[in-house]
């Protein structure tokens, strides 16, 4: 089991700060120290680590800002899940077992329940599970780091540019499922390339919403 320190329990409550907040938003260490009832040290950590994934940037002698949102950074971001995602499925493929789908249909029951505006970060954790679990089956742990850090990157802006949820998300995610479960990896294979190419697209739909 995976101990969450100090660092990620702030990380956590930084983010969910800063996806109500507007680009260019001032943000103190100390007083978030003091709103989430912690130490200033792991908070620090927390800033620091949104710095490296570009959700805020730091001005000496002043503080912390959100940043803006950057689309060619939002579409990198998916060219490596193009790049790695299809890789690790077809390395797993052959592994799946039926507890493994099992969870994967037990998280898209979820994500169905998620399907509202106010439950975004909720519905963007279980579509990282869901696709996590390939990346567990092929127990390359440095890929799966990469995975986490590309999705966390991309996650802090979610609730600025997904205008309203998707259903076709989680339909396309059902029928990678389906795919996984006939053993058909063509089939899924495909899938999956439509699926991040489809989230790429709603992702610029959603981006442009923002800015125009």
């Amino acid at each position: 089991m995976v101990k969450i320190t100090l660092s990620d329990k702030a990380y956590h409550a930084l983010k969910e700060k800063i996806i109500n907040l507007k680009s260019g938003s001032y943000l103190s260490a100390r007083q978030f120290a003091s709103e989430i009832g912690m130490s200033y040290t792991p908070v620090r950590e927390a800033f620091l680590r949104l710095q490296r994934e570009g959700a805020i940037k730091q001005v000496p002698n002043v503080g912390f800002f959100v940043e803006n949102i950057d689309l060619a950074d939002l579409y990198q971001s998916y060219e490596v899940r193009e790049c790695i995602e299809p890789f690790v499925l077809k390395k797993a493929f052959n592994r799946f077992t039926p507890e493994h789908i099992s969870t994967m249909r037990a998280i898209l029951e979820k994500q169905n329940k998620n399907l509202t505006p106010g439950k975004i970060m909720q519905y963007m954790r279980l579509d990282i599970e869901l696709h996590e679990i390939m990346f567990r089956i092929y127990d390359n742990r440095p890929l799966l780091e990469l995975y986490r850090s590309i999705r966390e990157q991309h996650m802090f802006c979610s609730n600025k540019i997904a205008v309203a949820f998707h259903e076709d998300a989680v339909l396309e995610h059902k029928t990678l499922v389906d795919a996984i479960e006939e053993g058909d990896l063509p089939k899924a294979l495909n899938i999956l390339n439509s699926h991040i190419e489809n989230a790429k697209q709603r992702m610029k739909e959603g981006y442009i919403s923002v800015i125009e």
